[in-house]
């Protein structure tokens, strides 16, 4: 039983190295794994990923009927344990497919590579960046370590993640595709903190905003036409993310950065510069998390929002140096940690609900 166990493992590993496709394609194996009754084997894997681990756990309790615990040598494909080898492909392993079919299989699945220069939504997102690149030019130098540099390495990912979507698998496409959304979320949030400091005018704002929304559509419209196409038959996510500006954990998260700021900008805070940029980081990290967190991939979003609430457990405890030294009152804070309490509550909710929901 352990021997076969052991094999099993040794040849998802294989299998998994071997691949050259990205890693969410590696919830096809899964998914194969969980219907034979075997994907119990992997949770007992010491290396592997947190993705991986959400996906195994996933598919555990929705195929937990199909599992097989007893008598695995008999059940696995009626070979005896001696004749099992970590060279065999896990397709023929667990399948039953041919080599030949499943290759036959995954050729359908391969896209042309085009210039993706003459692509609108790269040339969208390259007007986007160099935008925002000659704006930046005249943020506060005090910003240059944050937000100055965060808005331009967003707006830099959404133009170079297109790029590495260029490529024939249609997987892999949609995995870069869902960053650079997340990217143009996040570089929109960016731009939304920088309007309410008054970084950059309304008019700045709606343009760079425009552009990004654009980035998304055509994004999201190229998308749709690979899923009803060439990607028909399989297990690719919905193209379709939802506005960020509707999450209530978002517009809360907002406001929390607003009051940061200002409570910041007293003259207390003049004297501990990094609890001054330790505060207004965790707060705009947290707005930032947010806005990215609405992409595709359940476990991207699982872990953006993950990270949001770890900002705002920095946020907590930086606030308690700043009582403990006197810096503050906490009769000063009461907003700030009704918000802090309502941006908590709305994203553990909704991770309660995407955590239920298909890793794709």
């Amino acid at each position: 039983m352990n021997k076969i166990v052991e094999q099993i493992q040794d040849s998802y590993r294989k299998e998994r190295e071997r691949v050259s496709f990205g890693v969410f394609d590696i919830g096809v194996y899964l998914k194969n794994f969980a219907e034979n009754g075997i994907i119990w084997v992997l949770s007992e894997m010491k290396d592997i990923s947190e993705l991986e681990k959400i996906g195994i756990e996933f598919y555990l309790n929705q195929y937990s009927a199909n599992q097989i615990y007893d008598n695995l040598e008999e059940n696995f494909n009626n070979q005896p344990s001696n004749e099992l080898s970590t060279d065999t492909p896990l397709q023929n392993f667990h399948t039953n497919k041919p080599e030949q079919e499943y290759k036959a299989q995954k050729k359908q699945h391969y896209l042309e590579v085009k210039d993706v220069k003459q692509f609108m939504g790269y040339q969208k997102a390259k007007e986007l960046e160099k935008k925002i690149i000659d704006l930046l030019k005249n943020f506060p130098t005090y910003e240059k370590k944050h937000i100055v540099d965060q808005i331009g390495r967003s707006a830099t990912s959404i133009k170079d993640r297109i790029a590495m979507g260029e490529q024939i698998y249609i997987g892999e496409k949609f995995n870069q595709y869902s960053i650079s959304i997340g990217s143009a979320k996040e570089t929109s949030a960016w731009l939304q903190i920088s309007l309410a400091q008054k970084y950059i005018t309304q008019g700045q704002y709606e343009d760079l905003d425009n552009l990004a929304n654009q980035v998304v559509s055509i994004l999201t419209k190229t998308l749709c036409h690979l899923k009803e196409n060439e990607g028909k038959g399989m297990d690719l996510p919905n193209p379709y993310t939802p506005n960020v500006k509707h999450f209530g954990g978002y517009q809360n998260a907002l406001l929390l950065v607003e009051r940061i700021y200002e409570i910041t900008g007293r003259q207390e805070f003049w004297q501990d510069k990094d609890l001054l940029y330790g505060l207004r980081r965790f707060a705009t990290s947290c707005v930032a998390n947010t806005a990215e967190a609405h992409q595709l991939y359940v476990p991207k979003k699982f872990k953006f929002f993950n990270d949001a609430l770890k900002a705002l457990n920095g946020l907590d405890g930086l606030l308690e140096t700043a009582i403990t030294k006197g810096i503050i009152s906490k009769s000063s804070l009461e907003e700030i940690i009704r918000l802090r309490a309502s941006i908590r509550d709305i994203i553990s909710k909704r991770m309660g609900n995407i955590s239920k929901s298909k890793i794709a």
